[in-house]
This record gives structure tokens, C-alpha cells and sequence, in this order.
């Protein structure tokens, strides 16, 4: 290899005053290794680029700093907070943090019966105390569940029609650990055949309630028949409950009520109406949640105006049940929507959003107590 091949393989020097180059070692030809230069100064940069056919503009674009004037910054500073506002206003906090309906809790006839009501003479005027003391020894002192539905039935079984009413609180105690145990159905239909023969009893109707509104919740998708089917029986509960808490309430405004007996029906009447506000709830999901002037907007003012109603307008349930309404109702709120008509009144959506925010700070204080 003659010397001008040589110099050949060596890069060509801009300027000797500036650019050192250091010959390389026969490692660094066989490996292509470049050898360290020095720095090139920026006014040297563009002479350079352009005998290497670089545009022109490319080369200023690469030299100049990148940097935004200020007429930039502002439109974007305008833009940033408009975009906020917006997420803001169309995405509220609370509405992904909905408060969820709380259980009722069975409704129960009391604690266990315990041994010592079996006197004689108990006995023989309540026939039936016998067999629910045993079967309360088996699900409050031993934990068996199972027996004790089990003996319940069979006891129960035997019985003629006539008997019904006076075992009623055998009953009541069955379907209390048949909605612990989450048989659903059997509840369904031991209430649905009890309700048959006293149509107006409240606990038939508390526990009928129950599982029918469980059973719906199950229920992930509904089909057009299953819908309309759900939605005829709701309503045929609902106003069968009306007819049973019309004649409790009557019950607790007879002058001639003790006062703890007064307590004991009040419970029932609260929670036997926030069941039935609860079957209106369901009677306008089934519907498709609609609003303003559509029909089925009576079942949700009905829902509302049982829950703010003077019995039940402190009762955490029912504050938990118009907190979920509100939420449904602002779901389908649209931004350039002005007012609603909710319970015959016109509302603003702001106004409706600080009721929601009200609900939820009372239900939360609640807990901390």
C-alpha cells in the first residue's frame, strides 16, 4: 500500500490551528476507530454544513435555541386552564365516589327466646313458643343455621291454615334466617304463599320485598320479557306494601298504643317504606332511569318523597337511598341542560349537586360516630 492510499483513510483538516489530530495505531485503522478531535466553534459550523450540501435553513434551525415568545405561553396558559375548567365541570369529584345503599339489617322479632318462657302455663296458651326457643338455642347458642331452617320447616310444615296466624312468629323468625342464609327464593315463596292469607302483614311484606329486590339484583342483564315481567311485579308489591303500611300506620297513631309497642311499629313502618322506595327505584332503572317529562319520573319522585318524608328524612338508610337517586339523576344531567323538574319543581343542576354534597357529608359524619 503506497503512501497516498495511506493518506487517503485520513479524515481531511478543516483548519490545522483548530483541529488536533492524533495518528492512529494499527488497532484503531483496523477497527475504523476515529480519533478524538477538538471542538468546532459555531462560526465555523455553518462553512462547514454547507460544503457538505445541508440546507440552509436546517443549519439555522439546528443553531437557533428553541424558545417560545411570550404571546406562546400565554395562549397556552389559556389553554391549559380552559381544558381544567372543563374536566372540572363535565367530570365532578364526587361523581365517581357514589355512596353506597346500606343493608337494612333483618328485621328481626327480637332477640333469642330463651328456656326459661317454658312454663307450663306458656305452654298451653302459646303451643308454638316450644319450637321457637329450640330453634333459637340452635342459631344464637350453637351457630347451626342449617338445623335450625331445617326444624323450622318441618314444624311449619304440619301446620293447617288455621294455624298460620297464631305460629306467625315462627314465621317471622324463619324468613329472618332464611334472608341470613341468602335463600333468596325460598324466602320468596314462603312469603309470597304467607301473603296469600294475610296480604297486609308487614313482615310478610319486609321479607317479600327483600328478596324480590335481591333476586332483581342479581339479575345482571335484563331481556325485554324478563323486564316487563320484573317491572309488573315491582309494581304489584309496591302497592300491596302501600296497603300494609296504611294499616300499620294506622296502628300507631290509635291512641289506645303503648308507647314501646309505638317504637316497635314505627321500626316497621321505616323499614317497610324504604323497601318500597327501593321497588320504585327498580320500577325506573327498569325503565331506563328517565327523566324530565317521561312517565316513569313518578316512580323516582315517589322514591324521593317516601325518604323525605317526616318518619324516614333522618334515617341514614333513606339518606343513602336519595344520595343514590341524586347520583343517577346527574349521570344523565347534560352539560348544556339549564333546569329539571324533580318532584314538580324546577332545579338547577347546582342546586341538585349541593344536596348530593350535603347527603354525603351527613353519611360520612355518621360513620364516625
Amino acid at each position: 500500500m503506497n503512501s497516498d492510499q495511506n493518506n487517503s483513510r485520513l479524515p481531511a483538516r478543516r483548519n490545522s490551528d483548530d483541529v488536533q489530530i492524533q495518528p492512529e495505531t494499527d488497532a484503531q485503522a483496523v477497527m475504523g476507530f476515529l480519533p478524538k478531535t477538538g471542538t468546532i466553534d459555531e462560526d465555523q459550523r455553518i462553512p462547514i454544513a454547507r460544503e457538505e450540501g445541508y440546507d440552509p435553513l436546517a443549519v439555522k434551525l439546528a443553531l437557533e435555541p428553541s424558545a417560545s415568545s411570550a404571546s406562546d405561553k400565554l395562549r397556552l396558559f389559556i389553554f391549559v386552564i380552559v381544558a381544567a375548567a372543563l374536566v372540572f365541570f363535565l367530570f365532578p369529584f364526587d361523581r365517581f365516589f357514589k355512596p353506597a345503599p346500606r343493608d337494612l339489617g333483618p328485621m328481626s322479632i327480637g332477640g333469642p327466646i330463651l328456656e326459661e318462657s317454658l312454663t307450663p302455663a306458656n305452654i298451653r296458651q302459646k303451643p308454638w313458643l316450644k319450637v321457637l326457643v329450640e330453634i333459637d338455642r340452635l342459631y344464637f347458642q350453637e351457630g347451626k343455621l342449617t338445623d335450625a331452617i331445617r326444624l323450622a320447616e318441618s314444624e311449619l310444615g304440619k301446620l293447617t291454615e288455621k294455624d298460620r296466624e297464631r305460629w306467625q312468629k315462627v314465621y317471622y323468625r324463619y324468613w329472618e334466617l332464611l334472608a341470613d342464609a341468602g335463600q333468596v327464593h325460598v324466602l320468596k315463596t314462603s312469603t309470597r304463599s304467607y301473603l296469600s292469607a294475610f296480604p297486609e302483614n308487614p313482615f310478610a311484606n319486609y321479607y317479600f320485598a327483600r328478596a324480590f329486590l335481591t333476586a332483581a339484583d342479581r339479575i345482571r342483564s335484563f331481556s325485554p320479557d324478563t323486564k316487563t315481567a320484573y317491572r309488573q311485579e315491582a309494581t304489584n308489591v309496591a302497592r300491596q306494601i302501600d296497603r300494609a303500611g296504611s294499616a300499620l300506620d294506622a296502628r300507631r297513631k290509635h291512641p289506645d298504643t303503648r308507647k314501646d309497642k309505638l317504637a316497635v311499629l314505627t321500626d316497621l313502618y321505616q323499614k317497610l317504606r324504604l323497601e318500597q322506595s327501593k321497588l320504585y327505584v327498580l320500577i325506573w332503572k327498569l325503565g331506563g332511569y328517565e327523566e324530565d317529562e317521561h312517565p316513569d319520573v313518578v316512580y323516582r319522585d315517589k322514591a324521593l318523597d317516601i325518604c323525605e318524608s317526616e318518619e324516614l328524612t333522618d334515617m341514614r338508610e333513606a339518606k343513602a337511598l336519595r344520595a343514590t337517586i341524586y347520583t343517577h339523576i346527574l349521570d344523565r344531567w347534560y352539560w348544556f341542560e339549564g333546569r329539571q323538574i324533580i318532584q314538580s319543581h324546577q332545579k338547577k343542576r347546582r342546586d341538585l349537586q349541593n344536596q348530593l354534597e350535603t347527603l354525603v357529608r351527613e353519611l360520612k359524619d355518621a360513620e364516625k360516630l
